[in-house]
């Protein structure tokens, strides 16, 4: 796959399985029954207040327990966030988006941070259970069944409303061409079969005058959903290839993984799902795992969009 990837580099043009010469197609519509639901990386792309609100969420000060910073408690219908008294505005927010992090991922009763931001929580809460109140613990996450309304007004609300995923695919592949001065690609034909687990391949190379270009090739075998949240996420890593920590293999060639994971926190795999956001798309979980070889992509599960 290095080889087959090096020698297209000198003539390949911007996504051209992707963008076509028909007219530009109306925004879609999306179908009543779809669901668009919370993801962890809401916590950090939502405004706080928009998320307490959201949720039905009651925030208040308190002294805790030993170390303990900061609580979050699904109890008889309510949620209660809990802060220490005394932290400085950012300090608490941190705090608070790493409780909703927790919550949106895993719907659990309780969630505990401590001074050092470890994470410990609980599925039930016994009383909660004998209360016999109306909701369980994530029943608040449930009625949330299209988010993308929390980001009206929003910095990371579409440009042009929401669009198919071959139109922010398009859309991304111009990011990286023409906002980026780099080639955005479908993987070749000559480098199938691939390896089951990698998703994308990125590298950095050179113009006749020495200018460094981003060159990107994702698989077209994939769901378009998938795709776009690949291509997403290579053009976060193209932009901030100097805070990975990851080597490339012995060709300049990182490979980017086809298994999802939750976005909990910022950096490369926020940046990739609110840009994705702001072309049309509303994301999946875009925290792709980065490898410096072949040899760590195994055979994954089907990908779901």
């Amino acid at each position: 796959m290095s080889n087959s990837l090096r020698a297209v580099t000198t003539n390949v043009g911007p996504c051209r399985e992707q963008v076509g010469t028909e007219p530009a197609r109306r925004p879609v519509q999306a179908s009543a029954k779809a669901r668009y639901p919370l993801r962890a990386h809401d916590a950090w792309a939502l405004s706080v207040e928009v998320l307490e609100n959201a949720l039905g969420a009651e925030t208040f000060e308190r002294e805790l327990h030993d170390d303990e910073q900061a609580l979050l408690i699904a109890h008889c219908g309510r949620l209660l966030v809990v802060t220490v008294p005394g932290l400085p505005d950012k300090s608490r927010e941190r705090l608070v988006r790493l409780l909703f992090t927790e919550y949106i991922r895993h719907g659990w009763a309780a969630v505990v941070l401590d001074s050092e931001l470890n994470v410990s929580f609980s599925e039930t809460l016994e009383d909660a259970a004998r209360s016999g109140g109306e909701d369980p613990p994530d029943g608040r996450l449930a009625r949330i069944t299209d988010v993308r309304n929390l980001y009206d007004g929003s910095v990371y609300a579409p440009l042009r409303g929401w669009r198919r995923d071959e139109e922010v695919i398009a859309a991304l592949c111009e990011l990286i061409t023409d906002g980026l001065n780099g080639v955005a690609e479908d993987v070749p034909k000559e480098a199938y079969p691939l390896p089951g687990g990698v998703g994308a391949a990125v590298s950095i190379g050179y113009d006749e005058h020495g200018v460094s270009r981003p060159l990107v090739w994702v698989r077209a075998d994939l769901p378009s959903g998938l795709r776009a949240d690949l291509w997403g996420y290579c053009a976060a890593l193209v932009a901030g290839i100097d805070r990975v920590d990851v080597e490339p293999d012995e060709n300049g060639i990182y490979y980017v993984g086809r298994e999802r994971s939750a976005v909990t926190g910022p950096g490369l795999a926020l940046l990739a799902a609110v840009i994705v956001q702001r072309l049309g798309r509303r994301p999946g979980d875009c925290a792709f795992p980065l490898l410096s070889s072949l040899d760590q992509a195994e055979v994954v599960p089907p990908a779901a969009a």
